[in-house]
């Protein structure tokens, strides 16, 4: 099992080559957009805390393929009172890559392929991994509006014990899944955007869901304000875990186009 995983990670890995050498067969050469924050949090006093988090999207869309990347990184240690040394109280990573090829220069309708790797060290999991193909199809395509709907198979594997290292693991569950999502983006103004991902995992014994909201304010043509609220669920966690994990931050965005 573990080799069909890795075999449909080589795969992903090799469609983007494959992307650009089409894109630069064409005329119209389309550039990459996005935007990168990082938030820092010191506390001293009656709590001595540092606190970092640090969120990148970026994206590129052309005649024939769409291609958009996202990262999270959150780490944060606190000081025991007694002891006087930091202990590490979150620390997750979070990344993913997405390349659609449309079916037409006007097709409403694309397939999609997906690969998504996160690490918590405090979800119970070591590690999760992903890779997933299927169809999509853009619902709604207004000048304010768009709304995306995306279905199809994939595969995924679970560390739950680790090893040394990021890719060892002593127990693994590896399962068949078949991922849902949808994307939302509502150009409220000039100046003033909001934006609704959700993607699931649903296998045989357990589902992963992730759902994020952001409202975003431009300031100037690189900087903006975000709110944003980042949502993970898991169906079936081990002992000691919470299903679901919430996230709520305020910050300064750089963009880039």
């Amino acid at each position: 099992m573990r080799s069909k995983y890795l075999a449909a990670m080589l795969i992903a890995a090799a469609l983007p080559a494959v992307s650009v050498a089409a894109e630069e067969g064409t005329s119209e050469a389309s550039k990459w957009s996005g935007d990168v924050s990082v938030g820092l949090l010191f506390k001293r006093g009656n709590t001595d805390s540092d606190s970092v988090n640090a969120h990148a999207n970026a994206s590129r869309d052309s005649a024939f393929w769409r291609h958009h990347f996202k990262a999270d990184a959150n780490n944060e240690k606190e000081r025991d009172q007694e002891t006087d040394e930091y202990n590490r109280t979150d620390e997750n990573y979070f990344a993913s890559y997405k390349l659609d090829r449309k079916l037409g220069e006007e097709s409403r309708n694309y397939l999609f392929n997906v690969v998504t790797y996160e690490k918590d060290n405090f979800s119970g999991f070591h590690y999760q991994a992903s890779y997933a193909v299927g169809l999509g199809r853009r619902v709604i395509e207004r000048e304010a509006h768009t709304l995306d709907i995306e279905a199809g198979p994939g595969y995924r594997v679970q560390c739950l014990e680790p090893e040394d290292s990021y890719s060892d693991c002593a127990d693994t569950e590896e399962s068949a899944i078949a991922r849902l999502a949808l994307k939302y983006h509502w150009q409220i103004s000039e100046n003033a955007e909001f934006q609704e991902e959700i993607s699931s995992e649903v296998g045989e014994d357990s589902t992963s869901t992730r759902m994020e909201t952001s409202l975003t304010s431009k300031i100037n043509s690189h900087f903006a304000l975000r709110l944003r609220h980042l949502l993970e669920h898991e169906s079936k966690v081990p002992a000691g875990s919470k299903e679901t994990d919430h996230q709520v931050t305020v910050g300064l965005v750089y963009t880039f186009k």
